[in-house]
């Protein structure tokens, strides 16, 4: 990274815009700020910073106002910075918050200016815009140079009272910046990495383990159950063994096992057959036993069944009689009933036709059609024939008369469609009338609505910045309280720290001062001095009168004391720091602002924002119901129109209507002939007609049953003749009912079936089982003797099961087991590498983090940043032996102290002494040197790491005061020796060698109207 040209204005003391060359001022490599105290050397520093991040330095940050008294106040304060990071450019142009005079209020209040920035990048010759947010500025810069604002200071801007922060720095702050600048963090990605591929492979080692360990113990399970099942009760559960064993013990075990079933196997097999051969001889001798003793009982059952069967048949015999009867009965049946049903039926249509004939007599028309009700009259030829040539021409009239009625029905109908088409017309017209007058009012109010609802936008706006400011300026308030109570601890903490290290420095110089007098006590005249082997001792050491010796035990408390009191002045300092950064940031944003006035603008933002949104709903309204007004008169208009037409129409269908009506009067009033109506004549014909017909077609069916009913009485006479039966009677007496024929021929078909079978058993009964010489049936076996047989049987089945099943379990365990072998035998095969990788991950992530066989407990990252710091102890080393002729040297530490961590620990070398000590045993001016020898070496080894941070331009401030004219002589040698590698170094000082020895300088200038810059080079001296 390195610094081109920096614009200020308006900051700090500068009043006008101060441009700085950068690239002209370090030409040399070295270059002076120099000038009078207070003239402003520190606020250049400021600027860069404060371009670059947004905040100023060290506990200069805490200061509230960064823009300058002396400027007028309508100037804007403005840092401007072009810096270069490797092959790329960039202009940073930044603004802090400020306030300005209101211009409306003529100058009596102000107006706050947010802080603005803006990234650029020269890319292809034009200055191309990256980002003009604040945090995102500060952000993307941060990335570009690798190193936050702390780390920055630490660096690359050395502040007063910082400088030697990173040579004191615990290990933590150490670790922090040099991973930012050499980007090692790829490293601790390694660890992260180990550690998972570790809990990986473990979880896999483990799940391949316990999938060992699962098959062992089903297998063992099997043992125990086994064993438990031979002895009948869980005494043999345990002799497989309880206790935990790794799985390749296992596999031993399952073998001697399996050996041991394999001999139970072949025993229970040859018990098993003997037990069958006994099975088979008891099962016949108890189905021999089982057989005699049912064949017995079977020719005992024939018997007494032959018996009952020989009594059944007097019951039987007249049922049997009954149904032959019967059956010579049904096939004169079906004749009886014809003959019956066909006399039947000719009575009843006789009696049918007669009453047809007398209901068509007694109709009103009879006589004109000569229809008399004698039932031995014949009904007239020919009279369907008038009667409906009558209907026809009565229905035709009754059209006409049907027609009239509609005709008048449809001119009544008219008459009304018209009169309600003009009522429609008329109220059409009224609601037109009202329509436009609201059309006209609406459309005022309208446009003063439209009015209001502007401002919507602007009253929205309004209200999120008086939102912003109240909220910022309440924030405000307690970040000023913190930032005060912390800067007043970090003071109280500063002087704690100084008092305490101004009392353990008091304590070394006594010790010292009374190691001296202790050698002197013991010089004496012509012996060599111990310390420089003189002959002669001039001035001895005393031993001061009257005051206690210092112990090392009090000064190195002494110095533990100032060590914890800076350990918590470093603490105050950066939560000061915090509280006074967040501050800033609030009064930058505004948060010194009156908070009523803030409170007063958002209520009135509040109210005005409701006000225009109540307006905005409103004229949506009104804009909405004037595009339904519109329609609605459209559709008024076209309702009265259409309406006073269909009056006009339905008028002239009425009229027509009652004419028709009168032509058809005429022609119906011919054809009543005394009826009332056309349709009542219609309705008389109609039915006169359904009734002739119904009396002639009674009358052809009363004949045509008569002639059926002689039929079927001579098919009966013939059927009777040569049978048993002489008349119809005869033959129904002797049929049986249904029921009562049914149950006699199922009791006949059972007897007569149980004969049959009764017989084939006697048959079957003689061949198989033959009586002896007296008739009597064979002995029957005991039921004991039975009973006794299939006892013994059952005792050698169950043992033959028992058998079996021991059989079956033997046999199934062995198959289980085997199983179980090859499961564990792939299981440890599997689990072999498993292991193997595990471990090595092991060993190799416990030494990456620090543990195990790791002898200084580095982790890998630490290992990494150890190798850099040693780098950059080496590089400071060669300046710092310069600078102090050879005396001192950095030596980087591996070792542990406490609860530090090891790795990253710095150490000086006293070559005077020959011992190594902490590097806040340095003296001011020593640490001064030691602080700036390290920064450079810093740079040197950063510079040098591929991908690491390019540091071409460091600044250091004031610390040459601490340092003797020989330090200073020493110190400025090895800074001229940085022109060679081309990085620019700039002193901040006024001490006067400097200005001597250093031709480039910045020279700055202070005056009542504020400060400005002057180049000077040699000979060369610009404005």
């Amino acid at each position: 990274m390195r610094i081109h040209r920096l614009e200020m204005q308006a900051f700090g003391p500068f009043a006008d815009r101060q441009v700085i060359d950068f690239d002209e001022l370090g030409a040399h490599g070295l270059f002076l700020l120099n000038g009078p105290t207070g003239a402003g050397k520190t606020s250049v520093l400021d600027a860069v910073c404060f371009a670059l991040y947004g905040t100023v330095p060290g506990a200069r940050q805490q200061g509230r106002r960064l823009r300058s008294d002396h400027a007028d106040q309508d100037t804007a304060p403005e840092v401007v910075l072009e810096f270069s990071s490797g092959e790329r450019r960039f202009e940073v142009v930044r603004s802090p918050q400020w306030e300005r005079p209101a211009r409306r209020a003529g100058g009596k209040s102000t107006v706050t200016e947010q802080a603005k920035t803006l990234l650029q990048e020269f890319i292809d010759g034009a200055w191309v815009q990256k980002s003009s947010r604040n945090d995102e500025a500060s952000a993307e810069i941060t990335e570009l140079l690798g190193m936050n604002r702390e780390q920055f200071t630490r660096v690359v801007m050395l502040p007063q009272g910082d400088f030697a922060a990173f040579l004191r720095a615990d290990a933590a702050s150490r670790e922090q910046l040099l991973q930012q600048l050499f980007g090692t963090s790829r490293f601790e990605d390694i660890e992260r990495r180990l550690k998972t591929e570790l809990a990986e492979a473990t979880d896999r080692f483990e799940a391949a383990q316990s999938r060992s360990e699962t098959v062992l113990l089903r297998a063992r399970d099997e043992i125990r159950r086994y064993r438990s099942e031979l002895s009948g009760s869980g005494e043999g559960s345990g002799e497989a063994g309880e206790d935990a064993v790794e799985p390749e013990e296992g596999e031993a075990e399952l073998e001697q096992f399996r050996a041991e079933l394999g001999f139970r196997t072949a025993a229970a097999r040859k018990e098993l057959t003997e037990l069958h051969t006994a099975r088979d001889r008891a099962e016949k001798h108890l189905q021999e036993f089982e057989h005699r003793r049912a064949r017995g009982l079977a020719l005992q059952q024939l018997i007494r069944e032959e018996a009952e069967h020989a009594r059944a048949e007097a019951e039987i015999e007249p049922q049997r009689a009954a149904l032959q009867t019967h059956a010579a009965a049904s096939v004169l049946a079906g004749n009886v009933r014809t003959a019956e049903a066909a006399a039947q039926r000719a009575a009843a249509r006789r009696t049918e036709a007669g009453d047809a004939l007398q209901e068509l007599a007694g109709h009103a028309l009879a006589p004109a059609y000569d229809v008399h009700p004698d039932a031995g009259t014949p009904l007239p030829d020919g009279l369907e024939a008038r009667v409906g040539a009558d209907l026809a021409a009565a229905r035709a009239a009754l059209e006409d008369e049907e027609r009239t009625d509609a005709l008048l029905a449809r001119a009544g109908t008219e008459t009304e469609a018209a009169e309600g088409s003009r009522d429609q017309a008329a109220a059409a017209a009224a609601v037109l009338t009202s329509l436009r007058t609201e059309q006209t009012e609406l459309a005022g109010e309208a446009a003063e609505l439209g009015r209001l609802a502007e401002g919507e936008t602007r009253a929205e706006t309004a209200l999120a910045a008086a939102q912003e400011l109240v909220a910022t300026i309440s924030g405000y308030a307690e970040a000023t309280a913190r930032a005060e109570a912390t800067g007043t601890a970090a003071a109280d903490a500063r002087q704690d720290y100084q008092d305490l290290r101004q009392a353990w420095q008091d304590l070394l110089q006594a010790r010292l001062d009374q190691a001296a007098a202790e050698l002197a006590q013991d010089l004496a005249d012509g012996a060599p001095c111990p310390v420089c082997g003189g002959l002669e001792h001039p001035r001895p050491a005393q031993l001061p009168d009257g005051e206690a010796p210092a112990t090392r035990e009090a000064e190195q408390e002494a110095k533990a004391r100032a060590a914890r009191a800076e350990a918590a002045y470093d603490e105050a300092r950066q939560l000061a720091a915090a509280a006074a950064e967040e501050a800033a940031a609030l009064r930058a944003r505004g948060g010194a602002g009156d908070a009523d006035s803030a409170q007063e603008k958002l209520d009135a933002a509040r109210t005005g924002l409701e006000q225009a949104r109540s307006a905005a709903r409103a004229l949506a309204d009104a804009e909405r119901r004037l595009s339904e007004i519109g329609a609605e008169l459209a559709a008024a208009d076209s309702t009265r129109s259409e309406s006073l037409i269909a009056a006009a129409q339905a008028d002239s269908r009425a009229a027509a209507a009652r004419d028709q009506a009168a032509e058809l009067s005429e022609r119906i009033a011919a054809a009543l002939q005394g009826f009332g109506s056309i349709s009542e004549r219609v309705r008389a014909l109609t039915a006169f007609t359904e009734l002739a017909a119904a009396a002639r077609e009674a009358a052809g069916a009363a004949a045509a049953a008569a002639d059926e009913s002689e039929r079927a009485d001579t098919e009966l006479e013939a059927a009777l003749a040569g049978t048993a039966f002489t008349t119809a009677a005869e033959v129904t007496a002797a049929l049986l009912d249904a029921r009562t024929a049914e149950a006699y021929a199922a009791a006949v078909s059972d007897w007569e079936d149980q004969g049959r079978r009764l017989l084939v058993r006697r048959e079957a009964q003689a061949t198989a089982e033959p009586e002896d010489a007296a008739g009597e049936p064979p002995a029957v076996p005991d039921e004991e003797d039975v009973a006794e047989a299939a006892e013994q049987a059952a005792e050698i089945r169950k043992a033959q099961e028992e058998a079996a099943v021991l059989v079956r379990l033997l046999e199934g365990s062995a198959v289980r087991l085997a199983e179980y072998s090859v499961e564990l035998e792939e299981a440890l095969r599997r689990t072999a590498p498993l292991r193997a990788r595990r471990d090595l991950l092991q060993s190799v992530t416990d030494t990456a983090r620090g543990a195990g066989e790791n002898e200084y407990k580095m982790t890998l990252s630490t290992y990494v940043l150890a190798a850099r710091l040693e780098q950059v102890a080496a590089a400071a080393t060669e300046r710092l032996a310069a600078m102090t002729g050879g005396r001192y040297a950095l030596v980087h530490s591996d070792s542990k102290s406490g609860n530090r961590k090891a790795g990253l620990g710095l150490h000086v070398t006293d070559e005077w002494t020959g011992q190594r000590r902490d590097t806040s045993t340095l003296s001011g001016g020593e640490s001064f040197m030691a602080s700036l020898a390290l920064a450079l070496g810093l740079a040197d080894v950063v510079q040098q790491e591929a991908g690491g941070v390019n540091i071409e331009t460091l600044f250091v401030d004031e610390g040459f005061g601490s340092l003797d004219e020989q330090s200073l002589e020493q110190v400025m040698d090895a800074l001229e020796g940085l022109r060679d590698g081309g990085r620019v170094v700039g002193l901040v000082s006024h001490v006067a060698e400097l200005k001597q020895r250093i031709p480039a300088q910045l020279q700055i200038l202070k005056g009542r109207n504020g400060s400005t810059v002057r180049y000077s080079a040699g000979d060369l001296v610009s404005p």
